[in-house]
């Protein structure tokens, strides 16, 4: 077993205290904390510490199918979906072929991986989460005044090739932003009250297609404990908080809007899924005391939460490559003392995880058992 040091992303919608904190560095970061790896991605691959010395955990583990993070939202991120493993590979060799360099601001594809993603909210958590059911999409169209013209399209595939193609969004969106800004300031529940706040962040706001999928996509709050799972082609967006996020070993995203990023229209359109219906909440399924899996249909991670009182002990099996973070209080794994935010490796072998004297809170990412 080897102690991790993962690494962290400065963002620019990421906050300045959640992470810091979670990593014992005290005071307020002086720039954004938005996430902090942990995990072999070559863009940044955590460092393992053994009687060896500092290696970085890709040297260790290059075929680690899962990438582990904390995610801490101050801001709205993209709207944005995920490619399927056949699309991720026919774009990553053709952006190749192209000679389109990896670092390039109009890459889509920085690896041939597809990018499932479950993640368990450690806050309050708001998020979008694929299209609301067709009925309710109607309503909203005819609902919102300055929507009317999009309502002749007559199915969700349609209404959204119309959306991202529109010459200029501005003619809608402009006077949506002035009709919101002269009345009573909308709840949260509301998407006026996100569309607001897109305007805060964003300049150029009125020209963003995002603010439309601000409505049509399901707006979805998580208490602490509760979660998400977003296949290939789900729309989704984070706008607020913190959560544990566990997805395959990728960072492949197409954007559809809330972004100064690079958008490709005609990529989005062949990845996007057009199922509209509200999202499964995940609870996690008990497996023993105090110990909650979060199912998923992907064959490359399983996320589990573990929950010890005081003074507890549980007894565990690596089965493949583990990492195991550290959220709350204080523990030994594996005989390695940790504090809040620290993390191990292991593989392939038993140990025990032993609380310190006040509750304990780890989360573990694995491969799920064939």
């Amino acid at each position: 077993m080897l102690l991790l040091e993962g690494r962290v992303q400065h963002y620019e919608w990421g906050g300045f205290a959640f992470i810091p904190a979670l990593l014992g560095r005290k005071g307020k970061a002086r720039k954004p904390h938005a996430e902090y790896w942990l995990g072999s991605h070559p863009n940044a691959p955590a460092i393992a510490r053994g009687e060896s010395g500092r290696v970085p955990l890709i040297e260790i583990a290059p075929d680690l199918p899962y990438l582990l993070k904390v995610l801490d939202a101050r801001e709205m991120l993209s709207i944005q979906a995920h490619p399927s493993q056949a699309l991720a590979r026919r774009g990553f060799a053709a952006e190749n072929a192209a000679g389109i360099p990896i670092s390039a601001p109009t890459r889509n594809y920085k690896d041939a991986n597809h990018k499932p993603e479950v993640h368990v909210a450690l806050t309050p958590f708001w998020m979008l989460n694929g299209f609301r059911p067709w009925p309710q999409i109607v309503n909203i169209l005819e609902g919102v005044p300055e929507f009317r013209p999009l309502r002749s399209a007559r199915t969700l595939k349609a209404l959204v090739r119309r959306i991202l193609t529109l010459p200029e969004p501005a003619r809608m969106l402009r006077p949506l932003l002035a009709r919101l800004r002269s009345e009573s300031a909308p709840s949260r529940k509301d998407p006026a009250f996100w569309v607001l706040r897109a305007a805060q962040i964003f300049p150029d706001a009125a020209q963003d297609r995002g603010l439309f999928f601000l409505y049509l996509l399901n707006l979805v709050v998580l208490q602490p404990g509760e979660g998400t799972y977003q296949p290939a082609g789900v729309l989704h967006a984070y706008l607020e908080g913190s959560t544990v996020e566990l997805m395959a070993n990728s960072d492949n995203v197409l954007r559809a809007g809330l972004t100064s990023k690079h958008v490709d229209t005609g990529e989005l359109l062949r990845a996007i899924s057009y199922a509209a219906e509200a999202p499964p909440i995940l609870k996690g399924e008990s497996a023993g005391r105090g110990i909650r899996v979060y199912r998923t249909p992907s064959t490359e991670f399983e996320l589990t939460r573990i929950h010890l009182s005081p003074s507890a002990a549980r007894r565990r099996v690596a089965l493949g490559p583990v990492i195991l973070l550290l959220t709350e209080g204080e523990a030994r794994i594996g005989g390695i003392p940790l504090h809040r935010g620290q993390a191990v490796f292991a593989r392939d072998e038993a140990y025990s995880i032993e609380a310190g004297p006040s509750k304990v809170e780890i989360f573990e990412a694995s491969v799920p058992a064939p």
